[in-house]
């Protein structure tokens, strides 16, 4: 006799894979192309299923990015358990970003594609960034005109280095892009230029090894 899973475990297998078909979807096409019988049949479900979890397109969005943005999140508080300097850290989650960026082509592309709405100070997988940032102001460590310029610093130059990534070509080390940015990032942090230069080469090899 087949043991039937639980209606829990079913239910939550349907939705992760109706999440893992919108996002292949996405990273091949622009949201607005892609129907909900397309992501039902890439999905193997029935098309009511989806409507047992999500309302729209919009919330099947919000549910990719958001898993997205949480592993890139809880790899970059990984990275940094043990980082007290603002500046180093800041550096390192972008590298981690890059990184993953490099190993998970798909949803990078996806994400590049969906991402928006992200760039509040309130959001909370900002939280992180908008700590480091403001612990490198109040301590001096960073000459910014504020926070918000800082974190829109980052999330800018994380946006085009996500970019570039993705159109590299397989095998393409990503730390080889991300110490010349993370070391320009940091002069205009106000780091003079040998600091900056020698704590982008410390971070940059995570761009490499971070993420598996």
């Amino acid at each position: 006799m087949t043991n039937t899973p639980p209606v829990s475990t079913r239910s939550a297998r349907t939705r992760q894979a109706l999440i893992d078909a919108g996002r292949g979807l996405f990273a091949t096409r622009p949201v607005d192309a892609v129907p909900i019988d397309d992501i039902v049949q890439a999905a193997c479900v029935a098309k009511g299923s989806f409507y047992n979890h999500f309302n729209d397109k919009d919330e099947l969005v919000r549910a990719i990015t958001g898993q997205i943005r949480r592993d890139i999140e809880t790899a970059i508080a990984s990275a940094n358990a043990d980082i007290t300097d603002p500046a180093l850290r800041t550096v390192r989650g972008l590298c981690v970003y890059l990184g993953y960026a490099a190993r998970h082509r798909e949803q990078a592309v996806a994400l590049l594609r969906i991402q928006g709405g992200h760039t509040s100070l309130n959001a909370p997988l900002n939280r992180g960034l908008v700590d480091d940032i403001t612990s490198g102001r109040e301590t001096g460590r960073f000459d910014l005109a504020s926070v918000e310029v800082g974190v829109l610093m980052v999330m800018g130059l994380a946006q085009i280095a996500l970019a570039r990534i993705t159109e590299a070509l397989p095998g393409t080390d990503p730390s080889q892009l991300a110490q010349p940015l993370c070391a320009v990032l940091l002069r205009g942090f106000g780091l003079d230029h040998a600091e900056a230069d020698t704590i982008a080469a410390q971070a940059a090899p995570l761009a490499s090894t971070a993420v598996s």
